[in-house]
Formats: structure tokens, sequence, C-alpha cells
């Protein structure tokens, strides 16, 4: 009679398996970073080559407005502008100056002295 036959099955080596899958996941997400890394890059480039084209004209407007800042502030402007009346100048009244000297103290025995040390030549 029959024996009760057996299927033949294939089997699957589980942990062979889960370890390329794993290495198949891990490989991935390797790309996956590498991709977002260097999209990250090109970003970040042309966000400093925009931030680099507004520093460069920022440096061109502050040049137009020191040399206009010079030309109303010249000595020659200021004399025009006096003349046509939109300055006023008052002199400086004597007591208003204040004028700074060091006070000539007596060198005491143990202060620090300023020395002028002259070369000797032989």
């Amino acid at each position: 009679m029959h024996a009760p036959r057996r299927k033949q099955m294939n089997t699957i080596d589980a942990a062979s398996m889960a370890r390329w899958i794993v290495i198949t996941a891990f490989l991935a997400l390797i790309g996956l970073v590498y991709v977002y890394l260097t999209l990250q890059l090109y970003h970040l480039g042309d966000r400093k080559k925009a931030l680099e084209n507004e520093m460069a004209s920022l440096r061109s407007q502050n040049e137009v407005a020191t040399a206009q800042i010079a030309a109303l502030t010249s000595r020659a402007a200021l004399q025009r502008r006096l003349k046509e009346g939109y300055l006023k100048m008052i002199p400086i009244a004597e007591h208003s100056i204040v004028r700074l000297t060091a006070p000539v103290r007596a060198p005491a025995e143990d202060s620090v002295q300023p020395v002028a040390n002259q070369h000797v030549t032989r």
C-alpha cells in the first residue's frame, strides 16, 4: 500500500534571508542619506551664492554712501551750505572749552617711571 508520502518542501534559511534583508535595507538607507546630503549641498551652495551676491551689492551701496558722505561733509560743501543759509554756526564760548593737561607729579621712590635707554655702539 501506499506509505504516507511526505511532500518535498524547499526549506528557507531564515537567518541568511534576514541577514540579506538587513544588509539591503542598510545599503538603501546609506544611498538615501547620500542623495539627501548631496541635494542639501547643492541647495546650500545656491544659498551661499545668493548671500555672496547680496553682500557684494551691499558693499557697493556702502561705497556709494561713503562717497556721498565724504562729498556732503567736505569743507567746500559745508562752506557752500553755510553761505546758502542751510547751516548755522555759532562760536564755541571760552567757558565751554575743556582743556586736558597731565598733572606733573613728583616721582616717588617706589613708583614706575618711564625710561629711555639709548643704545651704545662700540
